[in-house]
C-alpha cells in the first residue's frame, strides 16, 4: 500500500511542479532553483517505472503469499482422519 502512495505521489509531482513552475514564469516570479525539482524533471520517469515494478513485485509476492495462507488452511480439511482403534 505503502508503493501505491509513493506511486501516485510522484505521478502528481511529475505532473504538477513543472506545470506549476511554468504558471510561475508566465507571472513573472520564476520559481527559485532545486535539485529536487530539476531530479523530479531529468529522471522522474525513471522514479515512475521503479516505483511501478516495485508495485508489481510485491503485488505477486502478495499473491503468493495468500496462496500458501489458503493451502495451509485447506490441508487439514483436506486430509482423512485417522481410523480408530476399534476392539472386538
Amino acid at each position: 500500500m505503502a508503493a501505491c502512495i509513493v506511486f501516485v505521489a510522484t505521478s502528481l509531482a511529475y505532473v504538477v511542479v513543472p506545470w506549476l513552475e511554468d504558471k510561475a514564469a508566465e507571472a513573472g516570479q520564476p520559481a527559485p532553483r532545486s535539485v529536487w525539482r530539476e531530479s523530479l524533471r531529468e529522471d522522474g520517469w525513471i522514479w515512475l517505472f521503479s516505483e511501478a515494478g516495485a508495485i508489481g513485485v510485491l503485488s505477486i509476492c502478495a499473491m503468493g503469499l495468500d496462496r500458501l495462507r489458503t493451502l495451509r488452511k485447506a490441508r487439514p480439511e483436506a486430509t482423512i482422519p485417522p481410523r480408530e482403534h476399534q476392539e472386538t
